[in-house]
């Protein structure tokens, strides 16, 4: 049995854990805070479940793929030749980068997209509608939402993966 492999996996699968209940509360506290107030919806509502649901959906699968970057910047940091930095700090320093990026882009991919189908749809009040427990329109939100993570979680990865420590090629190639 490989021990610093088993003991890397379980630190990762802790900070996946204590990460990803920490980012989802968040998010669930701050919906409450400015959608279920501002439109003074009841808890109890199925729609706004179905559409918070969704939103906390998104956040997970866009931050799922956040290892990979940081897993890639901590290897290269190790091989490199004449490395004279704290792997963890460096490792670190980067991850939060990479963390931030992301909950940038999943707060402003959520309310674009939210917004921009709220405004293409004039003849629709969707969080009165919401607010009226209409199932049919929470569904409705919440595939915009789950389909416009999908589109977007590649670019956003390949946004992240421009800050990856990747070595300098020779001019030739």
């Amino acid at each position: 049995m490989d021990k610093q492999l088993f003991y890397y996996a379980v630190l990762e699968i802790g900070a996946s854990l204590f990460l990803g209940v920490i980012l989802l509360y968040i998010t669930y506290k701050f919906l409450n805070q400015f959608i279920q107030k501002k439109y003074d919806i009841d808890i109890n509502n199925v729609a706004y479940s179905i559409f918070c649901s969704a939103v906390l959906f998104s956040v997970g699968y866009l931050i799922s793929g956040i290892k990979s970057p940081i897993v890639t910047t901590m290897r290269l940091l190790e091989s490199q030749e004449g490395y004279e930095g704290i792997l963890l700090l460096d490792v670190l320093k980067y991850g939060a980068l990479f963390f931030l990026i992301v909950i940038l882009g999943i707060i402003i991919i959520n309310f674009l997209s939210i917004s921009i189908f709220t405004l293409m749809t004039t003849k629709l009040d969707e969080f009165a509608e919401i607010k009226k427990n209409n199932i049919a329109v929470g569904i409705l939100l919440a595939t915009i939402i789950i389909c416009v993570s999908f589109l977007i979680k590649e670019s956003l990865y390949l946004m992240i993966d421009s800050f990856v420590p990747y070595p300098k090629m020779p001019a030739g190639f």
